[in-house]
């Protein structure tokens, strides 16, 4: 059995901070390399407020969160990976195609360890992202499906290049954080991506066309529909500004489907990207 204790963030953003989460709540260590101290602090408080939220309504103690929170460690160097012997490293900065390959090479360069490489790409295939990238063999895609903690679904993605070895970590990894794996074939945003931006959009055609407000139309897709979450509350825990983000990358597939709606544009002009703010198509103050 390969030894899986530690794991290196590259960044913190989009899903990161369900998936650092994850990590913690299993006993695992996340070492993160976050320059943007606002950023790590954003995602920290959403982690804190899930685990809150725990406490709440699942039986988690004040003690139980610490001992958790203790087990995250916010590096600045990216090469303080080494020193701290991580297992598997996890991409997570915003989700632009250029900026993934950016990163890319420096985890070639400037990590250069013999581990997976995990990218978290909702809306660009690992083929498109590689390039032909001579760490192909030890590199994944992954796309988490949104309040990772509490659904426990990831969609997985491999390249041809992607070695069994590789593979074979990564779902070793993925079990072990008690996720179930839908394997699939490798493209842009399959499945959840493309699914919930399809009824973002919708619902902003919706409440432009009615006037209903963000909280009766989540109300109505939990309670009718029985989701679990609204997706205009998934939206906010993402974040406004990387739903943008995926809505724009998405549109080099279709730019007469995915187009950024006028009442995401006004939010975003006001700063209201979300839970992170307390404020995004939901107000949480």
């Amino acid at each position: 059995m390969v030894k899986i204790t530690k794991i290196g963030f590259y960044g913190i953003r989009n899903l990161g901070a369900g998936l650092v989460q994850t990590v913690i709540n299993k006993g695992l260590t996340a070492v993160i390399y976050e320059k943007d101290y606002d950023v790590y602090q954003s995602a920290l408080n959403i982690i804190e407020r899930n685990i809150d939220n725990e406490i709440e309504h699942w039986g988690l103690t004040l003690k139980d969160k610490k001992v958790m929170l203790s087990r995250m460690e916010h590096i600045e160097n990216l090469s303080d990976f080494s020193k701290h012997d991580i297992d598997i490293i996890i991409e997570s900065v915003e989700d632009r195609l250029q900026r993934k390959r950016e990163v890319r090479e420096k985890i070639k360069n400037d990590v250069n360890m013999n581990i997976p490489v995990i990218f978290t790409s909702q809306t660009n295939s690992l083929k498109d992202l590689l390039e032909d990238s001579d760490i192909a063999s030890k590199c994944v895609n992954i796309h988490p499906v949104p309040s990772v903690p509490i659904y426990k679904l990831i969609e997985l993605f491999k390249s041809e290049n992607t070695s069994d070895t590789t593979i074979e970590i990564v779902k070793e990894f993925i079990t072990k954080i008690d996720l179930k794996i839908v394997e699939l074939k490798d493209g842009a945003g399959l499945i959840g991506p493309r699914v919930l931006i399809a009824t973002i959009l919708e619902a902003c055609d919706v409440m432009r066309e009615t006037g209903v407000s963000p909280e009766e139309f989540d109300y109505v897709m939990k309670k009718g529909l029985k989701m679990y979450k609204g997706p205009l509350s998934m939206a906010d825990e993402i974040g406004l500004d990387n739903i943008k983000i995926w809505i724009e990358e998405l549109s080099k597939i279709d730019s007469s489907v995915y187009k950024v709606p006028e009442i995401l544009k006004n939010l975003l002009d006001k700063g209201y990207t979300g839970i992170k703010v307390k404020q995004g198509f939901l107000n949480y103050r």
